[in-house]
């Protein structure tokens, strides 16, 4: 019995006494900060070359997925030597980016939203541009 007692002794402390206020407060739906949004103005995505364990190339948007305040740019940089380009899914993106192998281009995104594209050179190379 004294085992009983002191492992009721023992939960009850670590969930808070069993009763009262603890200071702790939970809502199901937390506003989330803005101020660590992690959304800047402007955003860079390297094109990236590597080799699959078959040494056949691969390539992706590294990082995959970047978040932007509303009026801010995208820049993709290419330095694979290999033709990619930047075509978006989404309505209301803006311009498709043609085949390029070296350089950058960048675009501007006025509208808040989430903006998927991909490369039609390379199947599975995708991205997602999230503008706040």
């Amino acid at each position: 019995m004294k085992v009983s007692y002191v492992l009721l002794a023992v939960l009850a402390i670590g969930c808070g006494g069993g009763g009262g206020d603890n200071g702790y407060t939970t809502s199901p739906n937390p506003t989330p900060n803005p101020g660590g949004s992690g959304a800047t103005g402007s955003a860079t995505v390297s094109i990236t070359a590597s080799s699959d364990s078959y040494g056949y190339s691969t390539f992706s948007f590294a990082p995959s997925t970047v978040t932007i305040t509303k009026g801010g740019t995208v820049t993709w940089n290419n330095d694979a030597g290999v033709a990619h380009n930047v075509t978006f899914m989404t309505s209301g993106s803006p311009t498709n980016i043609g085949n390029f192998s070296s350089g950058s281009n960048s675009r501007t995104f006025d509208t808040a939203g989430t903006y998927e594209y991909h490369c039609t050179n390379h199947a599975g190379m995708a991205g997602t541009v999230k503008v706040q």
